[in-house]
């Protein structure tokens, strides 16, 4: 009795071992993992934890740049404003998903808690995406159209429409499938995250349909569009090679012609150099373009290929660093940002580049109540040394 007492014991713990470890990884086609390795969300929670910090952090000092400096308000910096902007959003619901990955027994809190997480996570998440597009589209017309075609087409009005799509068509992505059923918004069983839940029948539909509409078609534009660009700077460059050589025999021509008049005038439309300074910024948004290229290609892929579940919650955390990403890129490539930063982090913001008229009226709100304690201590001296002269004076007289 004893003997079969101790085989069922093994055999009851050997099953359960068995069923924890089909939980804690994945099967042979990845559909059967879920997220439940205590160390793994410990690292994930503070990796969270640590992106909510230096992108809130850094995302609020790019918004506070553009604010402070009238010399960063630009039409490109209105596009660069809003990716900051969804990016410190996502930065802000980072915190729910540490709390989700942090409580081993379930979500603690109400579901909609966790819905409205997750809708802003992935309306910001394709912001982002297309915020980068228009930046990219922005920098073509900038470098290949006229002066005049580029300010037709970036008014108050067109700004707010673009500004306005970047935001609606991820946020329609996001809600409307859920509403209609295509799967639903909240805590996901599977990988202890606000997202979507994996629960539900038609959540790989709903993944895959969002992987389509808010990668591809950004992703497209961006790289059509610096392609473009590459292209025109290439062929301008060697026009201008080209314009060189010429105005080099002509004023060779006309040093060894008896009459001193050339053969030829060379064309002045084409010694009109690119602005270097609009190339220098286009190429630091390129570096933009690229972090987040890098850091959302895996988790796109992971999201369209179903059997990639166990590296979904990983590439999701390099996805979701990236929001921390890009001040860096503006602090240290961008020629204005990089002097406006500087200024900012050293408290000297009387430095700044074209001050914003909030500098200046705390600036002469400042130095005149200065003035006015400086006149204040003076009177009361005077007064002080007055009474004492007459103090002495009575004495004298007493």
């Amino acid at each position: 009795m004893e003997t079969g007492t101790m085989a069922n014991v093994l055999m009851n713990q050997t099953s359960s071992w068995n069923s924890t470890s089909a939980t804690t990884t994945a099967g042979s086609d990845g559909r059967n993992f879920v997220f439940n390795d205590p160390v793994q969300r410990i690292i994930l929670a503070v990796i969270f934890i640590i992106a909510f910090v230096v992108g809130f952090t850094g995302n609020g000092l790019t918004m506070l740049a553009v604010a402070l400096s009238r010399k960063l308000r630009t039409i490109t910096n209105v596009f660069v404003v809003n990716l900051a902007m969804a990016d410190l959003l996502t930065c802000c619901v980072l915190p729910w998903n540490a709390v989700a990955l942090l409580s081993f027994s379930g979500w603690p809190l109400p579901d909609w808690v966790c819905a409205g997480a997750a809708l802003v996570l992935y309306t910001c998440g394709g912001c982002s995406l297309y915020s980068l597009a228009t930046i990219a589209i922005n920098r073509y017309i900038i470098i290949t159209r006229s002066l005049k075609t580029y300010r037709a087409i970036y008014t108050k009005r067109n700004n707010a429409i673009i500004l306005t799509i970047c935001w609606l068509v991820p946020f329609s992505v996001s809600l409307i499938p859920p509403l209609c059923g295509l799967g639903e918004l909240g805590y996901a069983v599977k990988y202890k995250t606000c997202s979507h839940k994996t629960a539900h029948p038609l959540s790989d539909y709903y993944s895959m349909l969002q992987a389509a509409v808010l990668y591809p078609v950004p992703l497209v534009i961006v790289v059509v569009c610096y392609i473009k660009i590459f292209l025109h700077t290439r062929r301008h460059m060697r026009t201008m090679t080209m314009s060189d050589s010429s105005d080099t025999s002509v004023t060779n021509t006309k040093r060894s012609s008896p009459n001193g008049t050339p053969h030829h005038e060379p064309n002045k439309s084409v010694k009109k150099r690119l602005n270097r300074r609009q190339v220098e910024i286009t190429k630091n948004m390129l570096f933009v373009v690229c972090a987040f290229g890098l850091c959302a290609s895996p988790y796109c892929v992971s999201l369209m290929i179903p059997p990639s579940d166990p590296a979904i919650p990983w590439t999701a955390a390099i996805l979701l660093f990236n929001s921390c990403v890009n001040p860096f890129i503006y602090a240290t490539k961008h020629p204005y940002f990089k002097q406006v930063f500087g200024s900012m982090l050293k408290c000297r913001c009387t430095e700044i580049p074209e001050q914003a008229s909030i500098i200046r009226t705390i600036s002469s709100m400042r130095s005149s109540f200065r003035s006015t304690r400086r006149k204040n201590k003076k009177p009361a001296a005077h007064r002080y040394h007055s009474d004492n002269i007459n103090t002495v004076m009575k004495e004298a007289d007493v």
